[in-house]
């Protein structure tokens, strides 16, 4: 009896040990995923970041303090869903404040009908759509400002692909409309043939207004011969590309605003007379009669003419620090460069040309060649930002003034303002003038399309390689074992 008990002690002893090491193993495979759901980390390894938050989303997410929830009114099989999805999973991750509800229309039609009509979004509106709300306050995200899709292969009946993806812009600055409790107000300069932002053709400034928008800045007209004073409650006045020349009143007017602290951006073409050149000079800049030519940018934009600046060479400023390898694209421009005779002032050079540039003072010969002593010498800048040196101007009402000064306004029209890193560059100008320097800019995403190009060779070696060659070695395995087990 004794040699029989042995074993069977011994398998109870075994099975007891397995049971116990499975519970464990199960105990700790719980606890593990438990924790790793609540404390993880997330890291994108795609080469242009395609997942990762900037550096200004982030800073508005950390001072969210209200609750915001946002509401996504799409379908899993969207194109855009995917990415939708990830980048507000990325949001959640950084605030505790924000919380959204996926809104399927075909699972729960109860409830999608229940928030149209709480957002007041009729029908043809729903298509997809992202709604942040706070309190009483909500902020629509279309489809159309998510993402920029890619028409070109609709002839060969392919599917439209994502061009870029404006995501992250159009949720922060929604983010950002609810937050803020008073709205900038940028007023636009007219009646010197300036442009518009109600303009919708390419020289206009359509476009751009919905910019300024969606970073939660409200945009009104002005025209200083009527009022004879820039309005109490502008916080950036902006003369864009102006035709005719300013009035003596009216200049008086922009130097009280400035002096008294206030913002101006300025932009002027070559060959116009806006006659504000010597105003500006009194501020800090000099804006050159000419127009910029630069040999190198001719040669990196193809089939685009010597008066198209590609520019990448930027100036040390705060408008600047995150353009570093970024570009951006100008058609017509005249110098504009820095004065450091006034020591109330601080002007410092935002973009210029490359070594090989120069400003050519006469505009009507098509040649473009540089002539030393009449021609500015490169690298030419063409634009400036000035503010108020604080240590000279003490507690005066100065030391609020910013002004920003480009020599060209097409790069901001409704054709310009899309191309390589333009809306960025302009937007990074308006929050440094309005002294919102943590809202920097976020330029769109766009996909990483790797494609492997193979010879003809490469593709006949791959296919006997898996039709014949991985076949064959499985065959004669087979035949190795049944061979092996047959002896």
């Amino acid at each position: 009896m004794a040699i029989e008990r042995i074993p069977r002690i011994r398998r109870v002893a075994i099975g007891a040990n397995v049971a116990a090491v499975c519970i464990v193993a199960l105990a700790t495979f719980i606890m593990v995923n438990y924790l790793a759901s609540r404390h993880y980390a997330r890291f994108d390894w795609t080469a242009n970041k395609y997942y990762s938050l900037s550096d200004k989303t982030v800073n508005v997410l950390r001072d969210l303090r209200l609750p915001i929830k946002a509401y996504v009114f799409s379908q899993p099989f969207n194109p855009v869903y995917r990415d939708v999805r990830e980048i507000l999973n990325r949001y959640c991750a950084r605030s505790t404040n924000l919380e959204v509800e996926y809104v399927d229309p075909e699972k729960d039609p109860a409830r999608v009908r229940f928030l149209l009509s709480k957002f007041k979004i009729s029908a043809p509106e729903q298509g997809n759509l992202v709604v942040f709300a706070q309190g009483e306050r909500n902020k629509y995200v279309y489809d159309k400002d998510i993402v920029e899709m890619d028409y070109s292969g609709a002839r060969s009946r392919q599917a439209p692909t994502i061009k870029a993806f404006k995501g992250e812009q159009a949720f922060t600055s929604a983010i950002l409309n609810l937050t803020q409790q008073k709205q900038p107000v940028v007023y636009m300069a007219t009646g010197h043939g300036e442009r518009g932002t109600d303009d919708t053709q390419q020289a206009g400034l359509q476009i751009c207004g919905t910019v300024l928008e969606r970073e939660n800045l409200k945009v009104e007209k002005v025209a200083l011969y009527e009022k004879k004073e820039v309005p109490k409650d502008c916080d950036l006045l902006m003369i864009v590309g102006p035709r005719e020349s300013y009035m003596d009143e009216e200049k008086k007017a922009l130097g009280a605003y400035l002096t008294n602290g206030g913002r101006l951006f300025v932009a002027l073409d070559p060959q116009t007379n806006s006659g504000l050149e010597a105003f500006l000079r009194e501020w800090g800049v000099e804006v050159g009669n000419n127009i910029v030519v630069d040999p190198e940018s001719a040669q990196r934009l193809l089939f685009f003419s010597a008066l198209n600046l590609f520019a990448d060479n930027y100036g040390s400023h705060e408008i600047t620090n995150d353009m570093k390898g970024r570009a951006t694209l100008y058609a017509g421009v005249r110098s504009v460069k820095p004065l450091t005779s006034n020591p109330d002032l601080r002007a410092v050079t935002l973009v210029q040309t490359s070594s090989l540039g120069w400003g050519e003072a006469n505009m009507l010969d098509e040649t473009f060649r540089f002539d030393e002593g009449k021609d500015m010498k490169g690298p030419v800048q063409f634009g400036v930002a000035v503010e108020a040196n604080a240590t000279a101007v003490g507690d005066k009402p100065l030391k609020n003034m910013r002004l920003v000064v480009m020599g060209d306004s097409d790069f901001i029209d409704n054709v310009q303002i899309a191309n390589l890193s333009n809306a960025s560059f302009f937007l990074n100008m308006v929050n440094w003038l309005t002294r919102r320097e943590k809202l920097i800019a976020i330029g769109p995403k766009m996909p990483e399309q790797s494609r492997v190009r193979l010879n003809a060779a490469q593709m006949s070696n791959i296919f006997w390689f898996s039709v014949a060659v991985l076949p064959g070695l499985g065959l004669a395995l087979g035949i190795v074992v049944w061979w092996r087990r047959r002896k």
